[in-house]
């Protein structure tokens, strides 16, 4: 019923208004004016009419001419779009400005969830789509409204045509926070590496340890022979092995795993899974693509992981980055089940697009000694939640926002 009632709305010209004033028009000319002689209602109904059947006709050639007019055109759309970020398809068509009292819009049926804008140029008019969900589609459909300048009434039609479109998210920006935490062993630094820190900590002296290392004040204090070891993981020691988990609103953890792979951050011999793929992607080109097919995946997400885990190499399978999607669902006990089962050392990347909202402050001279805290949890309370759920399974967890860069 719905379907048929969105397509007589399509099909049928009168919208509400013009319903109204046509009943109210027909009243005056033909039941109201006749009996009371009124010569200054009976020409306002009779322009009303007029006005409605002017309009009625005007919409159906117009949306007649438009239709053949854009039969004739390719789809002219590119194999690549990004979300968030409009882009000319480079699809013009006729305008109606000609008709004086026309407008047309444009709209994207498949795939949903477009914003297309229409720009003038050289008396046709242009193409501009922001995507704001990825994907790969074979068809793309069309819908051109011709409606009055009256919004009295309005007329729509479908053209369709066959395209290999992919839609890929935005990448994340990489902030300073996150470079610093890069080189400095945090997210990413490897527990189990190997001592090329700095000699920070001591151990009981061994044979074969160096002279040099010995800490003689200590030994002069206490008569233990005491050493200087270098702490472990300071030097740059990147995840190469990370997922991505899909889910809903996962549209910014999907641009924060392929920030990722593109800088690098995965080190140079990565393996990046996504959900539902069949095989691990060795580069970030194909780590890309993985992201693209994973839209399908949102409703069974983290369901493959150990399908992905065994494809490898379990002498490289001892930590991993995970992206995860910042609404809770049944994934989460999917990823823990996982971890605990490899016995892995985890960490967890959560993408967002809001930034969070400063603290209220209570007086100026509070604003004025204290800078406020800034979080990315308190724009979504849900987020908070499902952080803390997280970490008290413990998995260490990071918010990346996708526009600024910031980590927190």
């Amino acid at each position: 019923m719905k379907r048929f009632l969105e397509r007589l709305r399509r099909v049928f010209p009168l919208r509400a208004g013009a319903l109204v004033l046509l009943a109210a028009a027909a009243a005056l000319v033909f039941l109201w004016a006749p009996k009371e002689a009124d010569f200054l209602l009976y020409p306002a109904g009779l322009v009303a009419l007029l006005l409605v059947v002017a309009c009625t006709v005007l919409v159906a050639l117009g949306t007649l001419w438009l239709r053949r007019a854009v039969k004739t055109l390719d789809v002219t759309v590119p194999e690549r779009l990004e979300t968030t970020r409009a882009t000319g398809t480079g699809f013009r068509f006729p305008s109606l400005g000609r008709w004086l009292v026309l407008d047309v819009t444009l709209s994207w049926v498949e795939p949903a969830g477009l914003e297309v804008r229409l720009e003038p140029l050289e008396g046709l008019l242009s193409e501009v789509v922001t995507a704001k969900a990825r994907g790969r589609y074979t068809r793309l459909v069309r819908r051109f409204t011709v409606e009055d300048v009256f919004g009295l009434t309005r007329l729509s039609f479908d053209v369709a045509w066959p395209v290999a479109l992919s839609i890929a998210p935005a990448s994340a920006k990489q902030g300073a926070q996150l470079a610093a935490g890069r080189s400095q062993g945090e997210t990413l630094a490897n527990p189990a590496g190997r001592a090329e820190g700095d000699l920070v900590e001591m151990r009981q002296y061994a044979y074969g340890d160096s002279m040099r290392h010995v800490l003689w004040k200590v030994y002069a204090r206490s008569r233990k022979l005491l050493v200087r070891m270098p702490e472990r993981a300071l030097a740059p020691g990147p995840v190469s092995v990370a997922f991505f988990v899909a889910g809903p609103d996962d549209e910014a953890s999907a641009g924060a795993a392929r920030l990722y792979v593109e800088a690098g951050l995965l080190g140079a011999d990565l393996l990046f899974t996504a959900d539902g793929s069949a095989a691990p992607a060795r580069s970030a080109r194909d780590a890309v693509e993985q992201l693209v097919d994973s839209s399908t995946q949102r409703e069974h997400g983290a369901g493959a992981l150990d399908a992905a885990a065994a494809q490898i190499d379990p002498g490289r399978l001892t930590s991993c980055l995970l992206f995860v999607p910042p609404v809770d669902g049944a994934w989460r006990q999917r990823v823990v089940g996982f971890v605990r089962k490899h016995s892995l050392s985890a960490s967890v990347i959560i993408g967002v697009d809001e930034v969070g909202e400063q603290p209220a402050r209570h007086s100026r001279l509070e604003s004025f000694l204290f800078q406020p805290e800034e979080t990315l949890d308190t724009a979504r309370p849900s987020l908070k939640k499902l952080r803390e759920a997280l970490e008290a399974d413990g998995l260490p967890v990071k918010v990346l926002h996708r526009t600024t860069g910031q980590l927190s």
